[in-house]
């Protein structure tokens, strides 16, 4: 459901292209071949979307050329005018602090800065330090990020972007690329940044949903989201979600009508990474699920269920065979947050040590509208190493198990017992 690096530089399950609705078409299939009923898909128009259609980096000096082949346009940026190459002169800015920017001559030139990944992995330490408005301050013509972390990873920040969007092109390049400008720089080779990057505001896209019901003998309900788009592979960012509903929803439909004290209503949701408009993703969900959200015992939000915990020595990263430590958040009554505290603990679940006060990702919208509980994962999301590799089988296991147990415990209380602090 991925496209490959041919012919698409901008690449993923991406809100609007054609691997966008190979995902909500396999999702349909699925959700039909495990038993669920009344199964559709809910086609949305998207407002204006941002795509880099085609760009190239590549770094001469006296002696040595080498082409980025990491470099990866920050989400919203500006292309080079008319799309042209533009040659700029690099200079290295350090971390992107506002020490770093002092003093420094940029007008016209290319700010190169070091960006440490932050927890979390998405964004980095010189988009937090606002490398991006000193760059612009300064005058800067580009600027080059350079992720911190070991070989050669290929990047894209989404959600990192300056509000407004960056007025110069901005790329993120991995370490090993990154090194390679320094040096030819310390070794006062007079480099050059060649630059290009052609971007299109597209219009007249679609991306869509996708519902299915597990009916039940009361009105009431249990619902259960994953997003499905992505950048890159998108493994864990959220194929591993994906996977996660998946089995639940086979799981369930095994279960005997008769024994389902609630429905279960399974649902995804597209354009997560990128505008969705009023009438998409989780915005669609709001305006049009309000009745069933009101009679929803818990909503699951399945999101970067698993992830192989990874470690930093020296200057090499190990994956190792452990799941790495989620983020975590429990909205709604303190018995529901009990079930769950509860229930990890005795799945083994590794969780940071305090849960989230508000929950980020999909879940952002919509905990307000229903007790709601979700783990994420994200070492290595938005990278190119979120691959089928970073996935563990048994971190998907032990999600999909506690995800159940906490579901069937849920079914034990009516709804008024869960729904405290929800507003009604």
């Amino acid at each position: 459901m991925t496209n490959s690096r041919i012919g698409n530089q901008y690449w993923g399950r991406i809100a609007g292209t054609p691997y966008d609705r190979m995902a909500a078409e396999w999702v349909m299939a699925q959700f039909k071949r495990v038993g669920l009923e009344q199964v559709h898909m809910q086609e949305f128009d998207l407002p204006e979307q941002w795509f880099p259609t085609s760009w190239d980096v590549t770094v001469k000096g006296s002696v040595t050329t080498v082409p980025i082949k990491t470099a990866f346009p920050l989400y919203a940026s500006v292309g080079t005018k008319g799309g042209e190459t533009v040659f700029l002169e690099p200079v290295w800015v350090g971390t992107g602090m506002t020490a770093d920017f002092m003093g420094r001559d940029l007008k016209g030139k290319a700010a190169v800065v070091y960006g440490f990944p932050n927890p979390g992995g998405r964004e980095n330490s010189a988009i937090t330090f606002q490398a991006i408005a000193h760059a612009q301050e300064a005058g800067a013509a580009a600027l080059i990020m350079v992720l911190g972390i070991p070989g050669n990873v290929m990047n894209e920040p989404a959600g990192g972007a300056t509000t407004p969007p960056a007025t110069m092109p901005v790329f993120i390049i991995g370490n090993q690329d990154g090194t390679a400008i320094r040096e030819m720089i310390e070794k006062h080779e007079s480099p050059k940044i060649q630059v290009r990057l052609t971007v299109e505001m597209k219009t007249g896209l679609k991306s869509a949903s996708v519902f299915g019901v597990l009916p039940g003998t009361g009105d009431e309900n249990v619902a259960l989201m994953a997003h499905t788009d992505c950048f890159f592979e998108g493994a864990m960012d959220n194929a591993s979600g994906m996977s996660t509903i998946m089995a639940l929803a086979e799981h369930y439909a095994k279960v005997p009508k008769a024994q389902r004290k609630r429905s279960m209503v399974f649902f995804t949701t597209s354009a997560h990474h990128s505008p969705s408009g009023p009438n998409g993703g989780t915005q669609w969900v709001r305006a049009n699920m309000k009745a069933t959200l009101e009679k929803t015992a818990v909503l699951l939000n399945a999101e970067h269920t698993a992830q192989v915990a990874t470690y930093l020595v020296g200057g090499t990263m190990y994956a190792s065979n452990l799941v790495s430590a989620r983020r975590w958040f429990v909205g709604g009554s303190d018995q529901l947050k009990a079930i769950v505290d509860r229930v990890f603990k005795q799945y083994g679940m590794a969780l940071y040590s305090t849960p989230e006060t508000r929950p980020g990702g999909e879940l952002g919208s919509l905990s307000t509208m229903a007790p709601s509980f979700h783990i994420i994962d994200h070492t290595v999301y938005h990278t190119d190493l979120d691959t089928l590799k970073a996935v563990p089988a048994y971190g998907l296991e032990q999600s999909a198990r506690a995800f159940a147990k906490v579901i069937d415990e849920v079914n034990k209380l009516p709804l008024s017992q869960l729904r405290v602090n929800i507003p009604q």
